[in-house]
């Protein structure tokens, strides 16, 4: 069952019956840490339909729809523009934080507006842009007539065949589940769909066990009830939201993309604790690992901890992401990936693990599995010709994305307003996602290009280190003075006596290195590091030079060797992945595009005879 509520709203803190009990709260928020995600998945193969979702606009970001912030910003520049008679070309990239600083200074000047970052920015902006309710009614239609579902509605559309899921709320006005349901059942006989006019579509399908329902609390996109600023939300059904709250006593809660601010919905989830008896299959609330979330959001968690609700905020960086990796996970769906366009889930050695600590004659490879990769990229269909064309277009546009042809278009990641000022003057015929298969990561191309690309840039981000690219080889180096000889130095093995300098009678500098390579194998991305030496020769060295450069090389890693090999190899891991069992990169750390994160786990591939 899908329920509906309004992105747009305000949050206040949830009230607390005495000040003690606010200072209590206040040292519970601080101690909340986040549940990772793979904690959630297996908690969630547990549990799978006493688990409803929550939508918020962020899950429908990847659609193609503004979020409320990003309205936020698009009010604010129409208003600027009208108030100083500018054209549209005067402000062309608003996610720009130079841009956004100039308009906020402007309102702030004006005085009447709320700050920025305030809970009730949405509903002001709006109403001082487009007075009228029709007006805003037309600026949403037009608005939400560009999206389409994503990877993400389709993958919650399969676990709804899945019986996997039942019950989702969203603050969404789009069509987007509506559109990704109808495909997944063949039709749209199989999804109830309740708003204001008929609330008790949403009762009748729950007693009639009938699954599942779609559900708009404030009405779809469509509605002449359509609710948008603070007066209008006071007018909520209340019977929408007692649906809402009843639902939250007999079943868990998973909230993803939804920031909190609206007062109303934020009320209901808290009459839903009731006393510790509400949620009893958990609640999830999903944050980017960069966002702090509203006071509201994680007093709500900490009232529902000091009731003995298990209650989580839980770092994901996008709806897509979370349910690729959720697909992957379940056995229900594991195999059912391919018309998603998600990669099938990896299936490694059926040979049984010896035991630790036996004398086993092996073999350390150089591979470091990557368990965790993008599913999705853009793709733009333009005139434009192959890669070394496409990187002359990101040089003349002066931003910074990875692109790469393939037959279909341009495959990119990075802020979608920089993607677009590269290829507008080309011609942009269609703007939209590309999944990423695993299929086509296994040979080389274009797909394969772009991910490759993605994971050396997120795993550059390291601290200490940089990467280059020479011709075809790509390799990592570590920053001057950043990184010690004692990275890769042991009890046991000491192969680093410094990690640059110059080669002896010559004036050629040289650096430890450590080349970088992908492949596809046992339906796995591995990321193949190769320890080495970097050395400034070109075309203009003398012979001589050449051949000192050489043999200084040669000598250097000759005896480098079993433990020394070792070392080296255990050093470069811990620059790239760190101390911990695993590490997440992020290519970009953005918000409004499409980011590539991956997750490389720290333990090499080993090799040895496997007994039957």
């Amino acid at each position: 069952m899908i329920i509906s509520l309004d992105p747009s709203s305000d949050a206040r803190a949830l009230p607390s019956s005495t000040a003690q009990a606010r200072r209590d709260l206040a040292t519970d928020m601080r101690a909340i840490q986040p549940l990772d995600a793979p904690a959630f998945l297996r908690l969630f193969q547990l549990r799978g339909a006493q688990i409803m979702w929550f939508l918020g606009a962020g899950a429908s970001r990847s659609a193609g729809i503004k979020t409320a912030g990003d309205m936020i910003w698009d009010f604010k520049q129409r208003l600027y523009r009208s108030q100083k008679k500018l054209p549209p070309s005067a402000i062309t990239d608003i996610g720009e934080p130079a841009v956004q600083r100039k308009l906020q200074a402007h309102f702030d000047g004006l005085g009447g507006f709320p700050p920025a970052g305030s809970e009730t920015e949405y509903s002001a902006y709006f109403e001082a842009t487009y007075h009228a309710p029709r007006d805003r009614r037309a600026y949403l239609d037009e608005l939400i007539a560009r999206g389409k579902p994503s990877f993400g509605h389709h993958a919650l559309a399969l676990l709804m065949a899945e019986d996997l899921c039942r019950i989702v709320w969203t603050t969404n006005f789009d069509r987007t589940i509506e559109d990704a349901a109808a495909e997944r059942f063949a039709g749209t006989g199989r999804l109830v769909i309740a708003d204001l006019k008929e609330p008790e579509k949403i009762r009748r399908a729950v007693d009639e066990n009938r699954w599942p329902v779609y559900g708009k609390l404030h009405g779809d996109y469509h509605s002449d009830a359509l609710k948008n600023t603070d007066a209008e939300l006071r007018q909520q059904d209340a019977e929408m939201r007692r649906s809402l709250v009843d639902a939250c006593r007999r079943a868990g809660l998973a909230v993803i993309g939804y920031s909190g601010r609206d007062a109303s919905i934020m009320a209901v989830l808290a009459e839903a604790l009731d006393e510790g008896r509400g949620f009893p299959g958990g609640l999830f609330w999903f944050k980017r690992s960069q966002d702090a979330p509203y006071p509201a959001v994680t007093e709500l968690i900490a009232r529902a901890r000091a009731l003995g609700i298990d209650a989580h905020l839980v770092e994901s960086e996008s709806f897509d992401e979370l349910f690729s990796d959720l697909l992957r996970f379940l056995p229900q769906t594991a195999d059912k990936l391919t018309g998603l366009g998600g990669a099938a889930r990896p299936r490694l050695s059926t040979a049984k693990p010896r035991p630790i600590g036996g004398a086993v004659p092996a073999i350390r490879t150089n591979a470091l599995a990557v368990t965790s990769r993008p599913a999705l990229c853009r793709i733009v269909d333009c005139k434009i010709g192959g890669d070394e064309e496409i990187e002359e277009a990101i040089a003349k546009a002066g931003v910074d994305i990875i692109a790469h042809r393939i037959r279909d278009g341009v495959l990119a990641f990075g802020r979608d307003t920089h993607v677009r000022k590269v290829f507008e003057p080309y011609e942009i015929k269609a703007f939209d996602q590309h999944p990423l298969s695993s299929r086509r990561l296994v040979k080389e191309g274009g797909e394969r290009a772009l991910v490759r690309d993605a994971l050396f840039r997120a795993i550059a981000t390291r601290p200490g280190l940089a990467h280059e690219r020479r011709r075809s080889r790509v390799r990592l180096v570590p920053l001057p003075g950043a990184v010690p000889a004692s990275v890769f130095n042991n009890d046991k093995a000491k192969p680093v006596d410094r990690v640059s300098g110059m080669v002896p009678q010559t004036n050629i500098g040289w650096s430890e290195a450590c080349g970088l390579r992908v492949d596809y194998r046992l339906d796995q991305l591995w990321l193949l590091i190769e320890p080495t030496l970097s050395v400034a020769l070109d075309d203009e060295t003398p012979d001589n030079v050449v051949e000192l450069t050489r043999e200084f090389v040669r000598e250097r890693r000759a005896r480098r060797h079993n433990r020394l090999a070792n070392a080296m190899l255990d050093g470069w891991i811990s620059l790239i992945v760190g101390r911990e069992p695993s590490v997440r990169l992020r290519t970009f750390n953005i918000a409004d595009g499409i980011d590539a994160e991956f997750e490389i786990l720290r333990t090499s591939a080993f090799s040895g005879i496997a007994k039957p």
